[in-house]
């Protein structure tokens, strides 16, 4: 069962994800994934949670994920592809979005 960015956020207020209904000013920080458009159907995962398509975190209805204080493991996944990995911390430092590049190059032995 697939569950949606927004479906997720709701269900993990306040742990994970911050969704905008329940974010206060400077606790949370915008997840943003920078892929080539040949990519957007790439699945995200934040601390081994699925989260959606690159797609879905692009749109306004769904995106953009917020992400609560603390460090965070961001995975983006594509069949055929190497995933990318990155850790990010949001903290009191953190800047208004984290940018992960997700440059997924094709695995040569899928």
């Amino acid at each position: 069962m697939r569950v949606t960015a927004t479906a997720l956020a709701v269900a993990l207020c306040g742990s994970l994800l911050v969704p905008s209904g329940c974010a206060k000013r400077g606790q949370s920080t915008a997840l943003v994934i920078n892929a080539p458009d040949a990519d957007l159907d790439a699945e995200v995962y934040v601390d081994g949670n699925y989260i959606g398509q690159v797609r879905a975190l692009r749109q306004r209805s769904t995106g953009p994920l917020l992400l609560a204080p603390g460090v965070h493991r961001v995975e983006v996944r594509k069949p055929g592809r190497f995933p990318v990995q990155r850790t990010v911390r949001v903290d009191g430092d953190a800047p208004a979005e984290i940018v992960v590049d997700a440059e997924l190059l094709e695995d040569p032995e899928p």
